[in-house]
Parts: C-alpha cells; structure tokens; sequence
C-alpha cells in the first residue's frame, strides 16, 4: 500500500505537547504506530494527499480528552430518552461548545447518507481512536448504544484523573531536581573558578574537599558540552521516550520497573489501566480475544504493552487467561488471582473492576506515603550538595586568616 506522510499533534505519557511527521498506509495506521509509542494524537494531517473531505475533518474539530468525555455523556443522556441517534446528535449539534457542534456536523452528513455512527465516527480517528469505535459498533450491535457511551465517558474521565495524578505527583520532586541542578551547575561553572584563581594566587595547601569540588569544576567547564549533551539524553529517555527506537524504549521501560518506588508506581498504573479498558471492552459484549489487543494499547509500558499483546495469542490458542498472566513475570498476583476467580465464577468484567479499583487504592496509598518522604529527601540532598561546595569554597578563606594570627 502507498505510504504517507502524516504531520500529528499530541501529548506524551506526561500530558506534555508534542508534534512530529510519521510515515503510515492511512490515518489508523497512523494514530495506532502513535499509540504504540506512548503518543495520543489529537490532531492529524495527511501532508502527501489531502482530499477535501479529509481536510474539513482534520480542521473542523479537535476535541480534547474533556470534550470528548462530555460528548459521549451528553449523547448518552440523549439516547437513554428512547429518541433516533439523528435526533440526538441534531440536539447536542445545538451545543455552546464550537468544536463539538462542527464534530456532530460532520457525524449528520455521514449518517444522513446512509452510514452507521460507527462508521461515521471511524471517518475521523483523530479525535474516535479504534478503541472508541470498537466499542460504539459493539453496543449498535448489542442495541446498548447509551451504556457504551456512559462506559466510555467513564473510561476517559478515569483515564485524565490517572494522568493528572501522576503529574502531579511527579511535578514537584522534578521542579526540586531541576532546581538542585540549576544552582549546583552554577556554583562549580561561574563561581568555582574566581575562588580557584585567588587559591592558586595564594599557593597554599587547601583541604581535602576544596580540591574535589574544583576538579569536579575544572572537569565541568572543560567537558561543558560533553555534560550538556549527557542531561539532554537523559531528558530525552525520560520525557521524549516515544521517540526512542522500539528495543531501547522497551530496555528504558524494563529497566524502570526494577526501581524499587518507579517500578511499583509503574506496575500499578499499567494493570489499573489494562484492568478498566479490559473490563470496559469486555461488558460491551467483545469476545476476549478481541479485547487483549485493545487493552494493551493503554499500556504506557512497552513491557505491559508486550506481554498483554501475548496474551490474546495464548487465550486464542486454548490457555486459561489467568494461566497465561501468571506465566508472565509482570502482573501482579492479586491481579491474577482475582481474573482467575473470574473466569471461574463467570464475573470476569466485575472482578477486572475490582482489580482495577484496588491498583489505583494502592497508586494513592503509594504517592500519600512516599511523595511526602521523597520531597523533604531531595531538598536535604540540594541544600547538602549546595552548602558542600560553599562550604569548599570558604574553608581555605578561613585558613588564610591564620596567617594574620601572632
């Protein structure tokens, strides 16, 4: 299939802004090689071949994650009054929200012409990833069209509530490192040396720290761009991770999840978000296989996103789902046990829920415990750090005052 160039908008695993081009065969392609990266696109242009219906798609409307939980609830609303889907999205079309009514637009002239909503909303993958559409085409087909949209306004709200948790739980130790690396680097590069070339005017011995601190200078104004360059990798590892080449994504995630505090913090953020999108996918009437793959695209770690990958193909071949989890090291065991209880039972998409629940009770006992420790942790590193190198500076100043002493 010809390829194209698609020029995207989005925001990482942080909820930060990103914009890149990626070559893809169509726009699902596009958004799901994004997805796989840890990318949600909100915005999508085909820059190769550009037809005017595609153009009105990409440029009438961007919902973002809010809008379109409000979209899929209002709409919901709407069809629990027993009216036609037209009827419904001609009400929510008379919405204040400018995007939304350009959105529901594009939806009536696709429907007045004979399309499914599924297949309406399919028809614009920037703003209904195949996650949503799956879902809509299964309650059209189950005739449960408003508790699919409620389970899917439900999803995104819980999804923005796990990303601004995290955010906000990494935003301050962050602002503390980045602070601490600020004032260091500025005391050894500009201040380090007024100090070494008065020491080295003196010719005295200096103590044993004070040559420390200013061959660790010397070695930092000497190699300074060697240094920048090293910080700019590792901001890149870090926050720009899905731009990394696939295997080095996939080491960086591995080696996060053996961090004694990231990897546990990881570990429950990935199975609470496979554990809610497998029993959303699930209550919607999806076989499982089916469902695995949907589920894996939540993953925000390539090593979750891997292994829940391999278990569609061991569910397809025979396996009990509980039997494969457990035979992948990265699930947690009260994860498998509760799926095992499930299958057992017949309550699978409840006690996926509930499995869900209890990863993001454990997500909010783990930031109440540790975000308190690590702050005032990383202020007493910062003010020893700090104080160590002006305390390294002065020492020899107060051995200069000797001279003077009878």
């Amino acid at each position: 299939m010809k390829q194209h160039i698609y020029h995207w908008r989005g925001s990482d695993w942080l909820g930060l802004p990103q914009q890149g081009e990626i070559a893809a065969t169509s726009p699902d392609h596009a958004t799901s090689k994004l997805v796989s990266k840890g990318i949600h696109a909100i915005a999508l242009n085909d820059t190769t071949t550009l037809t005017p219906r595609f153009a009105t798609s990409f440029s009438a409307h961007q919902l973002t994650a809010t809008e379109l939980a409000y979209f899929s609830r209002q709409l919901a609303a709407l069809l629990t009054a027993d009216i036609s889907v037209t009827d419904a999205l001609t009400t929510l079309g008379e919405s204040d929200r400018t995007k939304i009514r350009k959105l529901v637009a594009l939806l009536l002239r696709d429907i007045n012409s004979g399309e499914s909503l599924s297949r309406a909303m399919e028809a614009h993958p920037q703003t209904f990833n195949k996650f949503y559409v799956t879902l809509i085409r299964a309650g059209e087909a189950a005739a449960s069209l408003p508790l699919v949209l409620m389970q899917l306004a439900a999803e995104i709200e819980r999804k923005m509530h796990l990303s601004r948790k995290v955010k906000q739980a990494l935003l301050q130790p962050i602002l503390i490192l980045f602070t601490a690396m600020i004032a260091v680097t500025f005391l050894l590069v500009f201040v380090m040396p007024q100090f070494a070339s008065l020491y080295a005017e003196q010719g005295q011995a200096m103590p044993e720290i004070t040559r420390w601190v200013l061959a660790a200078s010397k070695s930092l104004e000497n190699s300074g761009s060697i240094a920048a360059t090293i910080a700019a990798v590792a901001v890149t590892y870090v926050v720009g991770s899905g731009y990394l080449p696939d295997y080095a994504r996939l080491c960086l995630h591995r080696f996060l999840l053996g961090f004694p505090l990231l990897g546990k913090w990881s570990r429950h953020t990935n199975t609470a978000a496979l554990c809610h999108t497998l029993a959303t996918t699930l209550s919607a009437g999806i076989p499982l296989t089916q469902a695995l793959p949907h589920a894996a695209q939540t993953c925000r770690n390539d090593v979750f996103r891997l292994a829940t990958q391999s278990l569609a193909d061991q569910v397809q071949s025979g396996n009990r789902l509980w039997v494969a989890m457990k035979e992948t090291a990265c699930f947690l065991p009260g994860m498998v046990h509760l799926v095992r209880l499930g299958e057992e039972t017949g309550r699978l998409e409840a006690l996926l829920t509930q499995a869900g629940v209890r990863c993001e009770e454990s997500l909010d006992q783990l930031q109440s415990q540790f975000l308190p420790m690590i702050e005032p942790a990383l202020v007493l590193i910062m003010g020893c750090l700090v104080g160590g190198i002006i305390l390294a500076m002065y020492l020899p100043v107060f051995s200069m005052g000797d001279l003077f002493l009878p």
